[in-house]
């Protein structure tokens, strides 16, 4: 069967609207999907210790998270790669099985949650909550320090994968990967 100019046209651009396609500069090749960028932790360390605030500057126990999966999404408004990313991970939170997976968005900013809301609200990504953690805390409990990183942890709050780097997290091969990992 040939192909119309015009189908071949509107193919093009539907490939385009891709997510896969998400602007990543002027030059290079398209982001990575997260789940191909998962890599396993053998024996990973427990993250019960780590150090949160919510919004209102209050203490968090991450042990809020257990019995579930947990995204611990590591980002900063002042990091170009997590700027990028957080829209595709607000959009992945929307399409959790918030049962099973829960998205914990960790910021690092000196500037405080303030600026963080701010920021969020300035990319129209209003749907998630603002929680600030501790940098030195966070490489002494789980040994991660590159923005962005998510740690991915287990029921009991055990590290199990890694992604780092800037990546997409609201493809189907991500959200199916995440939305089937067993508590």
């Amino acid at each position: 069967m040939k192909l119309s100019r015009r189908h071949t046209l509107l193919g093009l651009a539907a490939s385009m609207a891709s997510p896969a396609f998400a602007d990543k500069g002027a030059v290079g090749d398209p982001l990575p999907f997260a789940a191909d960028l998962a890599q396993t932790v053998e024996n990973g360390p427990s993250a019960l210790a780590l150090k949160i605030k919510d919004e209102d500057k209050q203490p968090v126990d991450i042990a809020n998270w257990l019995g579930s999966w947990t995204l611990l999404s590591f980002w900063a408004p002042w990091c170009k790669q997590c700027r990028n990313e957080m829209p595709s991970i607000a959009r992945m939170n929307r399409q959790l099985d918030h049962e099973r997976v829960r998205l914990l968005p960790l910021a690092f900013d000196w500037r405080g949650p303030y600026f963080v809301r701010k920021f969020l609200d300035e990319i129209n990504v209003t749907d998630l909550p603002v929680y600030m953690g501790d940098g030195e805390n966070l490489d002494a409990t789980l040994g991660l320090s590159r923005l962005p990183t998510t740690a991915i942890l287990d029921p009991e709050g055990v590290l199990r994968f890694t992604i780092a780097g800037e990546a997409i997290w609201d493809d189907e091969k991500t959200l199916t990967w995440l939305n089937s990992l067993e508590i």
